[in-house]
């Protein structure tokens, strides 16, 4: 099910100053929630078993990585342009090494959905 997260993004900007702002994200996940309660936007009783919760939640994970490596490459992108070139190199390096994370994920969930 495709849902939209909204949640607070804090980050601290070169100069020290810190700030947040709001930061959504779609991802394609089943609920994250006490299963003995009423889910409200479905209005149903949801009944899963904690491997299906599991997968779900790999599944939020894996979305959720993807959508911050991409961010951090926009950031990466606009250091380039800023000048800051070394700083760029830097970023995307972290990026890659947050990709390689999120593939071994990817296939820690792959698994558990065959199963």
């Amino acid at each position: 099910m495709d849902h939209e997260h909204p949640h607070e993004h804090e980050h601290t900007h070169a100069d020290g100053v810190t700030h947040t702002h709001p930061h959504t994200h779609d991802h394609d996940h089943d609920h994250h929630h006490d299963c003995a309660q009423s889910c409200d936007a479905c209005q149903t009783k949801c009944e899963h078993t904690p491997m299906e919760e599991l997968t779900a939640l790999m599944k939020y994970m894996v979305g959720h990585n993807a959508a911050h490596a991409k961010e951090l490459a926009d950031l990466a992108v606009q250091l380039d342009k800023a000048g800051n070139h070394m700083a760029y190199e830097q970023v995307m390096a972290a990026v890659s090494d947050f990709e390689k994370g999120n593939l071994r994920l990817s296939a820690v969930l792959a698994s558990l959905d065959v199963k």
